[in-house]
């Protein structure tokens, strides 16, 4: 337990605030919401996190028009969307071609659009009155700077629905999820990486560092910084989900 939290201390220190770069790592694959859905753990976790932003789609959703989903991975809140909100026109991005495969499987519309795509592109759509991006914002680089790009593509006076992973509980969250000795390798994966962006000055990188957790309070600080109005927040043990108008 001390070695992981040890290691983990060490390589965020060597790599300080440099922005997480999973960029080739999500390319590649997705991440199985399902799966962690099932956890023997942590599955309640999961399952309160989507009830959370269920409840927010249903309470703030209703009147928007037309939807932007960032990292829409399989589908799963895309699909919430298209069931909880009168939204007529959806787009949905991801960098996934496999995680995209899934969601146009799950998702029924009458007037979606799925694009394979890297969230910090231009891209030639114009702004909405509702963004979503779920369970990704904490892996597209500097928080701060994420949420500052995606506030350009909300609609003045529109809704953003996001959430993030937090670092309160890290460790505990690791531990339950992948079991002590998997986490310790994860772990010392992470402070290879560290090591190996500062001796490289930044060229080298691997999807070890794929991930920026702050403590709940600075998440929500940032958030409160970007938009100009929060108007819920929901502050789990491993998550803090967050309604916000720009």
């Amino acid at each position: 337990m001390v070695l992981s939290e040890a290691m983990a201390r060490a390589g965020q220190a060597l790599i300080s605030n440099t922005a997480p770069n999973g960029k080739a790592y999500w390319a590649g694959r997705f991440w199985d919401r399902d799966s962690a859905e099932r956890h023997p753990v942590l599955a309640g976790e999961f399952l309160k996190q989507k009830q959370t932003i269920a409840g927010y789609l249903d309470k703030y959703g209703r009147d928007a028009e037309r939807s932007i989903e960032f990292a829409c991975g399989t589908g799963e809140f895309t699909r919430l969307t298209a069931e909880h909100t009168g939204v007529r026109q959806m787009r949905a991005l991801d960098i996934s071609a496999q995680g995209l495969q899934i969601a146009r499987s799950r998702v029924r519309h009458d007037n979606i659009t799925f694009q394979q795509g890297d969230f910090w592109a231009d891209h030639d759509f114009e702004p909405a009155e509702l963004v979503l991006c779920i369970d990704a914002i904490h892996h597209l680089g500097n928080i701060g700077d994420v949420l500052r790009h995606i506030r350009r593509w909300v609609e003045p006076g529109g809704i953003f629905i996001g959430n993030l992973f937090t670092g309160d509980n890290f460790h505990e969250f690791e531990r339950k999820r992948y079991g002590s000795l998997e986490h310790l390798w994860r772990t010392t994966l992470f402070f290879g990486t560290a090591l190996a962006i500062k001796v490289s000055g930044g060229r080298l990188y691997t999807g070890s560092h794929r991930t920026q957790l702050l403590p709940t309070a600075a998440g929500e600080q940032l958030v409160r910084d970007v938009f100009d109005e929060v108007l819920e927040v929901s502050r789990d043990p491993y998550f803090t989900a967050f309604v916000a108008r720009a």
